[in-house]
């Protein structure tokens, strides 16, 4: 294969992927790359070298090919475009076999330890500067080598995938195959069908094959008629996996002619999630690792009762797809029966659907009696973190181990964040985002509020953020869910009134590039960020004659804002334009929602409430000439002129009740022109309280509670605010 000179990189926030992007843009490949879940530092770490990071699946220019990652399937809706133009689509796996079939390949495989060798080796090539690109499925620790490089060299050293079968499309120069224990049980019926798989490796190596001593492959490699064998020693002991790991590198190395023996290995930096400790007091030591198979968790469990005898062993467990957790379940219930206390988190899916006979609670009918009636399931990190924090904490000594390979390591992180802060969620919020967050996102402590709000009034925020991105932004809420901050969004401020006493919580404001983004597409419509101003997105409609979005005009607010409250003027409103929303759910996923299926009402959006609205595709009623649209702007945004105020008001006070407006109800009541303080209802618009330029959100309040009780009083109907009150519920104030 002729390497590519622009690719698109679905999948791209992985550890398959991600190594992959940093290799192609060395190499001299545009690379773009979309991912919905990608995550710091790596999310910066590809845009800091190049590498166009999308927030749609829709790449600037026409890629050579698609590459993309085994977790979007073969039939996914996000493929068809590319396939209606012809554009080659590639697994990961097939890609990487047929870009390096004329590279000298050193392959890794085997059931266990493959990115820990291969890590350690890219490692040891650059300690001896041996001239070899490489992959690595892991981030080293600190990040102070990047998981994937390009040299212009014929040697290349990766990983080969034995969970999609990919590894059947290589045929390298020096084989690795570590150990075989069935793993993949979705594409290996038994360990028979892995071990031939792995003998097919070893029979399609061009050059060396390395394999450990004593094992199932020693009689058959024996019987081929290979170049060179390598073998390297292994031990009965579980707990001497990382010995094994690093007998087999040297192993490599003699394969390649090389000599490691004067390389200090202990200077390693190590890969993330591999026996990585978190926490360490008098008490407790709190460490992660990646292990997701019963012979990995037995193997960390009994090198932790070496390491520390004299602690009690916690486990928590998240098992990691369904299938693999269904056909071993009794094998992991065997050895996580090792623990002194168990917690378990559901099963994370990967890309599997969901299987009942998958579920973490599979396990629980396994364990040894004396754990079975205290462990629990764990969906909510707040419940976990009751169950594991002791304040107080004396006598037995214990080490807290999270294991798996889903999502447990921000459980992990975060948790670890809540004993060094000592139950100071407010610390522990701090110290966890401040290294998770990309360098453009602003995160400030004790930020006031008022002067962002149309009303000019109000408090501060505890916290304020501005995140670069989606991910950041997933960052902070998930943040906020691990450690019990309230958060509430802010677009413009020009339907809200922030209290005096400010919010106890974080703000979120999507405001900058990333999300002001507005593109225009063939069917007459846009996709927008819902960061982008309102007068702004009919602006653009206006230049490019799209009718429909002219009520816009004069509505002082951003898209998110007007989906939020489906914000509209003179009978117009915003759910009439949207085709679609992309929100960030509560769970932390985001999902496109279609118009038709959003539940909508006068001035709400329940979706828009629950989740965070990101990006919306909003469709013109038509073509109209941009004079003409011009024209009927101009005339709106006279009629506003001369029926508004110009002082500051936060918009609207009162929700209008059936068949009559709140403006002459107020303006019957004779109430124009009331005051409290310097807040006062306005006499052009008598729905409108407006700041004089001393009030105070009190006075404002007060001055709200004041007109209700007067209209109630003069006819009988009780007014509904139509402002938002930040972090309070109007129920507080009014009575």
């Amino acid at each position: 294969m002729k390497r590519p000179r622009k690719v698109f990189l679905l999948g791209a926030g992985g550890m398959g992927m991600a190594p992959l992007a940093l290799y192609l843009k060395e190499a001299g490949v545009r690379v773009e790359a979309f991912d919905d879940n990608f995550k710091e530092p790596l999310r910066s770490q590809l845009s800091e070298v190049g590498i166009r990071i999308l927030s749609d699946p829709l790449p600037e220019k026409m890629p050579d090919c698609i590459i993309r990652s085994s977790a979007i399937p073969e039939d996914s809706e996000v493929l068809k475009p590319w396939r209606d133009q012809a554009i080659p689509i590639f697994r990961r796996g097939d890609f990487l076999a047929q870009l390096f079939q004329r590279k000298r390949v050193i392959g890794i495989a085997g059931s266990h330890g493959k990115t820990s060798v291969t890590a350690m080796l890219a490692w040891a090539f650059s300690q001896i500067n041996y001239p070899a690109s490489y992959l690595v499925g892991g981030l080293f620790e600190g990040n102070i080598i990047p998981a994937g490089k390009y040299i212009h060299s014929p040697w290349v050293l990766v990983e080969l995938d034995e969970s999609d079968g990919t590894i059947d499309q290589f045929s390298p120069y020096l084989s690795v195959v570590l150990n075989c224990e069935w793993d993949h049980v979705d594409q290996y019926e038994s360990k028979e069908s892995l071990l031939d798989t792995y003998k097919q490796l070893l029979e399609r190596t061009k050059h060396t094959i390395v394999y450990p001593e004593s094992s199932e492959f020693h009689p058959w490699a024996q019987r081929q008629k290979f170049r060179v064998i390598e073998t390297f020693q292994t031990s009965e002991d579980p707990a001497l996996f990382p010995l094994a790991n690093l007998n087999a590198v040297h192993a490599v190395a003699r394969g390649l002619g090389l000599d490691f023996s004067a390389l200090d290995f202990s200077q390693f930096p190590g890969v993330q999630r591999r026996q990585t400790k978190l926490f360490e007091n008098d008490h407790r030591t709190i460490l992660e690792d990646y292990a997701h198979h019963p012979t990995e968790i037995r193997s960390f469990l009994e090198l932790r009762r070496k390491e520390l005898p004299d602690h009690l062993v916690k486990v928590v467990f998240q098992p990691h797809r369904f299938s693999r957790t269904g056909l071993l379940a009794q094998s992991f219930a065997e050895e996580l029966g090792q623990a002194d206390e168990l917690h378990l988190l559901p099963t994370y899916s990967a890309f599997e659907k969901y299987q009942a006979s998958g579920s973490v609670e599979s396990l629980t009918g396994y364990l040894p009696p004396r754990l079975r009636e205290d462990t629990k399931v764990y969906p909510e990190f707040s419940d976990l973190k009751k169950s594991l924090y002791c304040p107080n904490q004396s006598g037995d000594k214990d080490q807290l181990l999270f294991v798996g390979a889903g999502d447990i390591d921000r459980w992990a992180k975060a948790y670890s964040f809540w004993e060094i802060a000592k139950g100071d969620k407010g610390k522990a919020f701090s110290n966890y985002l401040e290294k998770r967050l990309s360098p453009d996102t602003v995160l400030r402590n004790h930020e006031p509020l008022g002067s962002m709000t149309t009303m000019g009034v109000g408090g501060a925020a505890r916290w304020y953020g501005e995140p670069a991105n989606t991910e950041d932004l997933r960052t902070l809420v998930e943040a906020c869910r691990f450690f019990d901050i309230s958060r509430s969004m802010m677009g413009r401020g020009s339907n809200l009134i922030v209290p005096d006493e400010g919010f106890n919580g974080l703000v979120l404001k999507l405001r900058g590039k990333f999300w002001s983004d507005i593109s225009l597409h063939s069917d007459d419509s846009i996709i927008v960020g819902t960061g982008v101003r309102l007068n702004e997105i009919c602006k653009f409609a206006c230049r490019h004659e799209l009718a429909g979005f002219e009520f816009f005009e004069g509505i002082p607010g951003t898209l998110g804002g007007a989906l939020r409250m489906n914000a509209g003027a003179l009978s117009w409103e915003t759910f009439d334009l949207v085709e679609w929303v992309s929100f960030l759910l509560p769970n932390g996923e985001i999902q496109q929602i279609a118009g038709t299926e959003l539940e909508v009402g006068y001035r709400y959006c329940k979706e828009a409430y629950e989740g965070i609205a990101l990006r919306a595709k909003l469709k013109a009623s038509g073509k109209m000439h941009h004079q003409e649209i011009r024209r009927v702007i101009d005339q709106m945004s006279k009629q506003r002129s001369n029926s508004q105020p110009r002082q500051a008001s936060s918009g609207c006070v009162f929700r209008n009740p059936e068949e009559t407006s709140a403006g002459w109800l107020i303006d019957q009541a004779g109430l124009k022109g009331e005051k409290v303080g310097g807040a006062v209802v306005s006499a052009k618009h008598a729905n409108f309280i407006v700041n004089n330029g001393d009030a105070t959100a009190t006075q404002v309040i007060q001055l709200i509670e004041k007109v209700r009780q007067r209209v109630e009083q003069s006819h009988g109907l009780t007014l509904e605010p139509e402002v938002n009150l930040l972090g309070k519920s109007w129920e507080q104030y009014l009575s």
